[in-house]
C-alpha cells in the first residue's frame, strides 16, 4: 500500500511538472507569436495598404474535374471570371487580385517594371524565365496609399510601392536561419532578401542621383524605361539578385520602370479602330494589353500530357484573366466580348456601372516559359526514353504536337490563350460616371462576336 501511494505521489508530481512545462511552452510560444506579429506589422509600409490575395487563391481548386468542359460541350453554361492576376515586374511571380483596375494599357501595374542586363556597353536587354527560370521565385507585394491619410509619407507620395523578395543566395548562418523561422513560422524557411521600390519615384527618392531613361530590347522590339537601378536601396539588392540569378559579376543588372512617355503602340495583330477607338498601347507586355485563358482549355491540354507531367498548372501561362464555363478552346473563336459586372458588386467603391468591351486580336503563341514550375523555378521534363539521358521539355513538347493550330507564327511552341485590347467606349462611360473601370471575380463574360484568327494579321483582318 505504501509503495503504491509513493508511486501515485511520484506520478502526480510528474504530471504536474509536465503540465507546468506545457503551460510554460505555451506562454513562450504565445509571446513569440505576439513579438513576431509586432515585428511584421512594424516592417509593413506606413500609410499604405496591401493589394491582393496572399493567404488564399481562387485557383486553389483549378484541377477539379468540375472545370472539365470538352470542345463539343453544348450545355450553354455561363462564362465567369474565376481569377485575376498582374505581374508588376515582368517575368516574376504574380499578384492575385479580387478586383483589377482596367486601363487603356491593360490592368493597372501589370508589367510596368522589367529586369535588364547590359549585354554590351550601353546595350541593354530584358531577362525572363526563358533563360532565368529562378525568376519565378522573385515574389512581389503591391502596396497603395490609403484613400484618406498619410499623404506626407514619401511612399504615399510615390503612389505606393512594390516590395520585392527573393531567396538569399548566400549560405545562411544560424542567426539568419532563426530570423527566417521567426518571420515565417516555418522550420524549413529559407532566408530572403527584401527591398522596396517606389511606384513613381519622387525627387526625395531620387536625390542625389537622377535616374535616366534607357533603351533596352524586349525580344525583337525596342523599349525604354526609367533606370531605377541607381536608387541606393535597389542597387544594394540588385547586387545580391545577380548572384541568385547566376548573372556574371562583370555584367550589369538593373530595374527598368515604364513611364507614360515610354508606352508603345502595338504594331501587329491590330484591332479595328472602329471598335477600340484609339490605337492599342502597352508597356512591357510582349504585345497586347490583356491576356485571357479559359481554364477548361488548360484541362484539355493537361489530359494530352504524359502522366508524370499531369496535372498542368494554369499559372504557367501567366494570364491576366482566367475564366470558366466555356468549352475547351472555344475562346479561340471569340472576336469581341464584354464583361458584365457581378450583380453583387455593382456600385461598390469607385467601380463604374459599365460593362467594358474587349476586342480579341490573336491567339497567344507560346514560348518555353510554360515549362517552368512556378513554385520551384526550374524547367520540367518528361521521363526520358531508355536511350536518352534527358527528357523532353513539358508542356511545350505537347503544345507543339497538339496545339500548333495555325501557321501565323513559325516560332510558336503551340498556342494557348488569347490576347485582347480594351475598347475606348468603356473608359468614356466610366469618365462620364466619374468612376473607374474595374473587373472583378465572378463577373460574367458575354461573347459578342466570333470568327477566325491568324497570328500576325493587321487592320480589319484580325
Amino acid at each position: 500500500m505504501l509503495t503504491q501511494a509513493l508511486h501515485a505521489v511520484e506520478l502526480g508530481a510528474a504530471i504536474q511538472g509536465a503540465l507546468r512545462l506545457a503551460v510554460l511552452i505555451g506562454l513562450l510560444l504565445g509571446a513569440t507569436r505576439l513579438a513576431r506579429n509586432i515585428y511584421l506589422a512594424h516592417r509593413q509600409p506606413k500609410h499604405l495598404r496591401r493589394l491582393g490575395l496572399f493567404n488564399s487563391s481562387n485557383l486553389a481548386d483549378q484541377c477539379d474535374a468540375k472545370y472539365d468542359k470538352p470542345e463539343d460541350d453544348s450545355s450553354g453554361q455561363t462564362i465567369l471570371i474565376k481569377a485575376l492576376y498582374i505581374y508588376p515586374i515582368k517575368s516574376c511571380a504574380p499578384i492575385e487580385l479580387e478586383r483589377a483596375l482596367l486601363t487603356k494599357t491593360g490592368f493597372a501595374y501589370d508589367r510596368c517594371f522589367a529586369l535588364a542586363v547590359e549585354v554590351n556597353s550601353g546595350e541593354w536587354q530584358f531577362i525572363s524565365q526563358r533563360t532565368k527560370p529562378q525568376m519565378a521565385l522573385i515574389k512581389q507585394e503591391l502596396w497603395l496609399p490609403h484613400p484618406n491619410g498619410g499623404q506626407s509619407d514619401q511612399l504615399a507620395q510615390a503612389g505606393g510601392c512594390l516590395i520585392v523578395s527573393f531567396p538569399d543566395p548566400e549560405t545562411p548562418g544560424l542567426a539568419k536561419r532563426l530570423g527566417s523561422m521567426f518571420e515565417t513560422w516555418t522550420l524549413s524557411a529559407r532566408p530572403t532578401v527584401r527591398f522596396t521600390v517606389p511606384l513613381i519615384p519622387t525627387s526625395a527618392h531620387m536625390a542625389p542621383i537622377s535616374p535616366e531613361l534607357k533603351n533596352f530590347t524586349i525580344h525583337s522590339r525596342q523599349a525604354a524605361g526609367l533606370d531605377l537601378g541607381q536608387l541606393p536601396v535597389v542597387a544594394a539588392a540588385l547586387a545580391r539578385l545577380k548572384r541568385f540569378l547566376r548573372i556574371p559579376e562583370r555584367q550589369n543588372l538593373t530595374l527598368m520602370r515604364c513611364t507614360p512617355d515610354t508606352l508603345v503602340r502595338t504594331t501587329r495583330n491590330l484591332a479595328p479602330l472602329k471598335h477600340i477607338g484609339t490605337h492599342a498601347v502597352h508597356g512591357y507586355t510582349d504585345q497586347q494589353p490583356v491576356h485571357i485563358i479559359n481554364l477548361p482549355s488548360v484541362h484539355a491540354t493537361s489530359q494530352l500530357l504524359p502522366p508524370e507531367n499531369q496535372p498542368l498548372n494554369a499559372m504557367r501561362f501567366r494570364a491576366n484573366i482566367y475564366c470558366v464555363g466555356a468549352p475547351a478552346f472555344s475562346e479561340e473563336k471569340w472576336k469581341r466580348y464584354r464583361i458584365l459586372p457581378n450583380a453583387l458588386q455593382q456600385g461598390s467603391g469607385l467601380r463604374a456601372n459599365v460593362a467594358p468591351t474587349l476586342s480579341v486580336v490573336c491567339r497567344t503563341s507560346r514560348c518555353t516559359m510554360p515549362n517552368v514550375i512556378p513554385d520551384k523555378g526550374v524547367f520540367e521534363e518528361d521521363i526520358p526514353a531508355p536511350d536518352r539521358k534527358k527528357g523532353k521539355p513539358q508542356p511545350s513538347t505537347t503544345l507543339v504536337k497538339y496545339r500548333t493550330v495555325e501557321s501565323g507564327n513559325p516560332a510558336a511552341l503551340g498556342y494557348l490563350g488569347m490576347h485582347c485590347v480594351p475598347e475606348d467606349s468603356g473608359f468614356e462611360e466610366a469618365v462620364a460616371q466619374r468612376a473607374q473601370l474595374h473587373v472583378e471575380i465572378g463577373d460574367e463574360i458575354e461573347v459578342l462576336e466570333t470568327g477566325s484568327h491568324l497570328y500576325g494579321s493587321t487592320g480589319d483582318d484580325y
